[in-house]
């Protein structure tokens, strides 16, 4: 556990292993580009962001020691840790990957036996805004379901204590440091996860991880629905960058809503707060203040009806540049090819079966004799 009087992990005084486990939504990816950029500087100040595990791509998070855990990655870059962990000389040395937040913990302690001081840091956002930011990254990448259904589907989402007891029963109670996503009002993940790691006057820049709109949204789970291939990430990118206005997150739930929602995780944030939260500064979770919901685009408005343009240029654009085919399309063509050779041939077939019954109908000899 680490008390918010300490100004950083470095007063500990011992070579400490901190892993990043997320959660997503909570800053993660603005994070962890935030140690890649500077990891040169970090290294000058006594941390290390480990190099296993994160090779591939644009080098920011250890994905691929998740991906291991799970059985989708070559089991040898834990061992590529190890060697990394054993022959580093800083006092602190940094993993980040949020899909650990969803992975077995006992499995992550098996991987890292001769580690003794470990620190698992997770970051909390409220559950109603956690879940409806999931929501719209979910149906971003390609998701069909409504927000209710997509909710039935992964009933544990929000459930944090169920998940961080796992992670203590792995790693011990007093490895668990958490923190809020939010402080007064601010989000800056990278400004409380810097003063954990005590480093300071690293160049970072203000990153955004937008979400869609429920206009937007509306349109793309539509997409999401039809038979058809194409890079989601990209698709999002291209719609998005339109307006800005398309831009807008967690305006799903109303307040009523809102509030029936974090109900349901009331007292299990009640249990989290007071077994593994020691920052008396702030709540772990804000309160709720009663809101009005957002403003809402009717059809008939002007901004629906540009938004709908801006849709259509968009869908048109990828067309024309291929970035959109149908699922199957090919396989289709081929089959209605079969078809038509297939239709072609019986009717072939029938025309030669006539013909050999006519000739069958024939006299054998029928042809007039010649005069002489």
């Amino acid at each position: 556990m680490f008390p918010e009087s300490d100004s950083s992990f470095a007063v500990r005084g011992l070579a400490v292993l901190v892993i990043h486990i997320g959660t997503p939504k909570s800053g993660t990816k603005a994070l962890q580009e935030y140690l890649r950029v500077n990891n040169d500087a970090l290294l000058e100040q006594g941390v290390r962001y480990l190099k296993a595990g994160r090779e591939k791509g644009r080098g920011t998070s250890h994905n691929e020691l998740s991906k291991a855990i799970r059985g989708k990655a070559d089991d040898a870059v834990w061992d590529r840790l190890r060697d990394e962990l054993a022959s580093s000389d800083s006092r602190i040395n940094v993993i980040s990957a949020e899909g650990l937040w969803l992975r077995e913990p006992a499995e992550m302690r098996q991987q890292l036996p001769d580690v003794k001081d470990v620190q698992i840091v997770v970051y909390l956002r409220r559950q109603d805004r956690y879940l409806q930011s999931l929501y719209m990254q979910a149906v971003s990448s390609g998701r069909k379901h409504s927000f209710t259904a997509w909710r039935e589907s992964v009933p544990d989402r929000g459930r944090y204590l169920d998940s961080i007891d796992d992670w203590a029963a792995a790693f011990g109670d007093d490895s668990i440091v958490v923190r809020p996503y939010e402080r007064a009002g601010i989000v800056d993940t990278v400004a409380d996860f810097s003063r954990l790691i005590g480093a300071e006057n690293l160049a970072r820049e203000h990153q955004r991880n937008p979400s869609p709109r429920w206009e937007l949204l509306h349109f793309i789970r539509a997409l999401n629905n039809l038979k058809i291939k194409v890079d989601e990430h990209v698709l999002f990118k291209a719609l998005i960058g339109k307006d800005p206005a398309y831009a807008r997150s967690c305006d799903l739930l109303t307040y009523e809503e809102s509030a029936a929602l974090l109900r349901a995780y009331e007292e299990e944030n009640r249990i989290l707060s007071e077994s593994y939260y020691f920052d008396d500064s702030v709540p772990l979770f804000p309160e709720l203040i009663p809101y009005e919901g957002p403003e809402r685009w009717s059809m008939e408005s002007e901004e629906y009806h540009k938004l709908t343009v801006d849709v259509l240029d968009v869908l048109l654009d990828f067309v024309a540049d291929g970035l959109i085919t149908r699922k199957g399309a090919k396989g289709r063509r081929h089959e209605k090819a079969a078809v038509e050779d297939g239709d072609s041939a019986g009717k072939g077939a029938e025309r030669r079966q006539r013909r050999t019954e006519r000739q069958k109908q024939k006299p054998r000899n029928n042809r007039p004799k010649s005069r002489k």
